[in-house]
């Protein structure tokens, strides 16, 4: 009888444990499920910060009272719904001098206003806008060197306004020909100088790859472990006024191979500089202005060399002549941009443009407190961002319309052209009450404050896209699973 009787205790006690074991695994186990939403690229044409067409706008600094030069950059700001504008700044009247102060509070108003209303600048400093450089530049190049010093003082003030500044302050409308300082050591001189002297997140430009690879001293470009860190080579990329002007774009090419040659600023024929710019542009930006109609500027064409040069931005008011041949002309791809015409797309893919393309969650209850929650961004644009931006994944409570925001770590600038990138966030599931939550993601731009546009066709006007539905249900339907556990302590602690 005392055997049974200790059997039965035995038995009794395993069972308990398993009880308490089965409890501990019931706590720890969370009902979740996860429905992603459908993701599809609609065809619309986004207005986002830092890409797409842009005007020119000139100012001549001068002794003029600075209140009238901010009335006109306000004139020109207001008339103008694009983002990017470019800035060529004409310090002609101070050749032979320093700026003077109602000079350098001309230039101040200028990036005040552009800063003021949120809008992105290029600069294009200069001393000639009717091809007459040599009359009109300074003798000597420590006047430019002066001149640098003293616009870098306020340019740093306004860089989170500025993309880049194009040129050496030299040549003809300051493309760096027809220059008495256009030669390779002037141009690495000049250039330096302004490397030194401007905000590293400000990027520098020059006209040709040649221009570039003379001031690097180096036929490779950057590559992703050298890009972003503040260098010169990190930071300079290029502008292209004869851009599909032509097969060698109007003296950007040459028609002999570099391929063997030794000097880093030999010119290399389309095909090799085109191949440069490939991967030279994945970290440094590209733009510029297409001119002369011409077979290489045919719609068809023209997308092909772009998507390749990564083209960021492009002067809308030149040429005019291609504008219009290409707003004559079809897209004839098999996607959703079908039966567009030419410009539109060329105008919705300049720069980066961003579509969700996947997402997926995993959730292990027994083994974490939080899930993993990827997803994958594709970037259908010319071009990636060379500006970071803030991303944030949002859930909304659809019972209670509980908004829940929750800043997550990522770098957009490895989104590359045409392909698709994933990111990874831990989501602490444990810590959500139970019920429904819509996902979402969006970025936003930590300069305008402005949300980025996603190409998803189910984006709304704020720029969140839907990521899919989360439904967390409640660890426990029974109220007695809490007694039993208030039994079991008791009875141990008897």
């Amino acid at each position: 009888m005392k055997k049974l009787l200790r059997l039965f205790a035995m038995l009794f006690h395993i069972a308990l444990f398993a009880a308490i074991a089965l409890f501990i695994l019931y706590s720890r186990f969370q009902p979740v499920s996860y429905t992603p939403a459908s993701y599809a690229e609609s065809n619309a044409t986004l207005d986002n910060p830092f890409c797409g067409f842009l005007h020119l706008y000139g100012f001549l600094l001068s002794e003029e009272d600075p209140e009238s030069m901010t009335m006109r950059c306000r004139q020109y700001i207001n008339t103008n719904s694009r983002q990017l504008m470019l800035a060529e700044v004409n310090l002609k009247n101070y050749a032979d001098a320093d700026l003077s102060e109602t000079a350098l509070q001309q230039l101040d108003n200028i990036l005040s206003e552009i800063n003021a209303s949120r809008k992105q600048v290029i600069l294009r400093f200069l001393y000639d806008w009717d091809d007459k450089a040599l009359e009109t530049e300074p003798k000597e190049i420590s006047r430019i060197v002066s001149h640098m010093d003293q616009v870098a003082a306020i340019v740093n003030q306004y860089a989170d306004s500025i993309l880049l500044i194009q040129s050496t302050f030299t040549g003809n409308c300051g493309e760096m020909t027809q220059t008495r300082f256009g030669s390779h050591e002037h141009n690495r001189y000049l250039m330096t100088h302004l490397a030194e002297v401007t905000d590293p997140s400000i990027f520098l430009a020059v006209r040709t790859p040649s221009h570039l690879r003379g001031i690097t001293e180096s036929k490779s470009p950057i590559t992703a472990e050298t890009a972003f860190n503040g260098s010169l080579a990190s930071r300079l990329g290029l502008f292209n006024d004869g851009m599909l002007g032509s097969v060698y774009d109007l003296g950007t090419y040459d028609d002999t191979s570099f391929a063997d040659s030794t000097s880093p600023e030999e010119k290399g024929t389309r095909e090799e500089e085109i191949a440069f710019q490939e991967y030279l542009c994945q970290y440094v930006p590209n733009g510029g202005e297409v001119v002369i109609d011409n077979p290489y500027n045919d719609f068809e064409n023209a997308i092909v060399d772009l998507r390749r040069m990564h083209v960021s931005y492009l002067n809308y008011d030149h040429q005019t002549e291609v504008m219009e041949k290409w707003e004559a002309s079809t897209y004839e791809g098999d996607d959703c941009f079908q039966g567009m015409n030419g410009l539109d797309y060329i105008e919705a893919h300049l720069g980066y443009r961003y579509v969700i393309a996947d997402s997926v969650f995993t959730y292990d209850a027994m083994k974490s407190d939080d899930a993993s929650f990827s997803i994958t961004i594709e970037n259908t644009g010319f071009a990636p961002s060379y500006r970071d931006f803030d991303g944030m994944i949002t859930l909304r409570d659809t019972a209670t319309d509980i908004l829940i925001s929750i800043p997550v770590e990522m770098d957009v600038r490895t989104i590359q052209a045409e392909s698709k990138t994933s990111f990874a966030f831990s989501l602490a599931v444990r810590a959500l009450p139970e019920g429904t939550y819509e996902i979402s993601f969006g970025l936003t731009d930590p300069y305008t404050g402005c949300s980025i546009q996603f190409a998803n066709d189910t984006a709304d006007e704020n720029g969140l896209v839907p990521l899919g539905t989360l439904t967390v249900l409640p660890t426990s339907e029974c109220a007695a699973w809490d007694d039993f556990l208030k039994a079991l302590f008791t009875y141990f602690g008897a």
